[in-house]
C-alpha cells in the first residue's frame, strides 16, 4: 500500500475540504453517461462489445439445471474467475482514464463477492479445499478495497452537505483534483496471487459429492440463516450484528442469481427486495463510520453528523422491512418448489 493511502487509513475526522477530491471523481462517475454523445464511432462499438461481453458472462454464471450439476458448476466457476480477472486487467491498464480502471476494480469486487457464494453453494465439490478458497477471495477482496471505504464517505458526506445547500462536488477554485487513489501495482499483483490460490483450491474434485440434491441442500442452509436474521428482533444491534448480516442477505442473493433457472418467478422476485435491504444496511454502516470521523467541535460539523445518524435510522428500518418480505417463505417450500423445477428440466 502507498503512503498516501496509508495516511488515509490513519486520519480520525473527515473535514469537507479532505472529501473534495474524490467527492470531483464521483462527480464525473455519474456524469459519464451523459457523455456518450461525445465518443466516436469506435469507442461506441468497444462499449457495446464490452457490454455484449458483460451480458455473456452474467448468462455463464447461472447454473443451468438442465445439465449435471458437476459440468454446470464447472462452467459457471470458470466464468466467474474469468470475470475478477478481466476486472483486474481494466484496473491494471495505466493507459485508460482513471474512472474505467476504478470500474475494474468494481468488477472484479463484485466477482469476488459473486464467488464467494458460489463458494458456499458448490463446497461438497471441493471439501479439502473450502478454507484455502475462503481466505484467498478474502485476501483478493482486501487488496482491491483500499479506495472503496474513503470514495463511500465522501460521497455521503457530500450527499449530507448538498442537503443543507452546500454541495462539495465542485472545488472552491474550479480546479479538477488529480485523485491517488488508483489501484496500486502492488495490490493488483496481490489480488491476483490471492485469486489464483482460490481458483486451485475451488478446482472440483472427480470423487468429491456433487449433484443438485447437494446444491439445494446448500442453499437452503443459506436460506435458513438469512430467513432468521430478518425475522429476529433488531432493536439495539450492533454494527457488527449488521454487517455481518448485510454480508448473509448479499449471499443469499447472489446465490438467487446463480440458481435462477431453479427458482420459480414470483420467489425469485425477493430476490431485489433482499439486495435493497443488503445494499440498505450498506449505506446505514458508511452513515455510521461517517457520523464518527466527522469532525464534531463545530456546530456545522454536529447538525452533518446529526443528519447522518437519522438516515442511519431510517435504512435499517427499510432494510428490516425490505428483508422481512423478501424471506417469507419456508424453507421446505423453497426445496420443493426448487426440486420440482430440477426434475422437470
Amino acid at each position: 500500500m502507498n503512503q498516501n493511502a496509508k495516511i488515509i487509513r490513519e486520519t480520525q475526522t473527515l473535514l469537507p475540504i479532505e472529501a473534495l477530491k474524490a467527492a470531483e471523481r464521483s462527480k464525473k462517475i455519474r456524469q459519464s453517461a451523459s457523455q456518450n454523445s461525445l465518443i466516436d464511432s469506435q469507442e461506441n462499438q468497444k462499449k457495446l462489445d464490452a457490454s455484449r461481453s458483460v451480458s455473456v458472462d452474467r448468462a455463464v454464471l447461472q447454473l443451468d439445471c438442465s445439465q449435471t450439476a458437476r459440468v454446470t458448476a464447472r462452467a459457471v466457476l470458470a466464468s466467474g474467475f474469468s470475470v475478477v480477472r478481466s476486472g483486474i486487467v481494466l484496473a491494471s491498464n495505466e493507459s485508460l482514464p482513471l474512472i474505467e480502471r476504478l470500474a475494474g476494480v468494481h468488477r472484479s469486487r463484485r466477482g469476488l463477492k459473486r464467488l464467494q457464494s458460489l463458494r458456499d453453494l458448490l463446497q461438497p465439490g471441493f471439501p479439502q479445499g473450502r478454507v484455502r478458497a475462503r481466505a484467498g477471495i478474502r485476501r483478493a477482496k482486501a487488496s482491491l478495497a483500499e479506495t472503496r471505504q474513503r470514495d463511500a464517505l465522501a460521497s455521503l458526506l457530500e450527499e449530507l452537505c448538498a442537503l443543507r445547500g452546500q454541495p462539495l462536488t465542485t472545488a472552491p477554485d474550479g480546479a479538477t483534483h488529480a485523485t491517488h487513489l488508483a489501484p496500486s501495482s502492488k495490490c493488483i499483483e496481490e489480488a491476483l496471487e490471492s485469486i489464483s490460490t482460490a481458483q486451485r483450491s475451488m478446482r472440483l474434485c472427480s470423487g468429491a459429492p456433487l449433484d443438485w440434491y447437494e446444491i439445494t441442500g446448500q442453499f437452503s442452509k443459506t436460506w435458513k440463516n438469512a430467513r432468521g436474521l430478518a425475522h429476529r428482533a433488531w432493536l439495539g444491534l450492533g454494527e457488527k450484528d449488521l454487517h455481518e448480516t448485510r454480508k448473509k442477505f448479499q449471499r443469499l442473493a447472489d446465490q438467487m442469481a446463480a440458481l435462477s433457472g431453479c427458482i420459480g418467478r414470483k420467489k425469485y422476485s425477493a430476490r431485489n427486495q433482499l439486495r435493497s435491504a443488503a445494499d440498505n444496511l450498506g449505506r446505514a454502516r458508511d452513515l455510521a463510520l461517517l457520523a464518527d470521523k466527522i469532525e464534531g467541535t463545530t456546530a456545522e460539523g454536529r447538525a452533518l453528523a446529526k443528519r447522518a445518524l437519522a438516515l442511519r435510522a431510517k435504512a435499517i428500518r427499510d432494510a428490516r422491512k425490505q428483508s422481512r418480505c423478501a424471506l417469507k417463505a419456508t424453507v421446505a417450500e423453497m426445496l420443493r418448489m426448487m426440486n420440482q423445477r430440477i426434475k422437470q428440466s
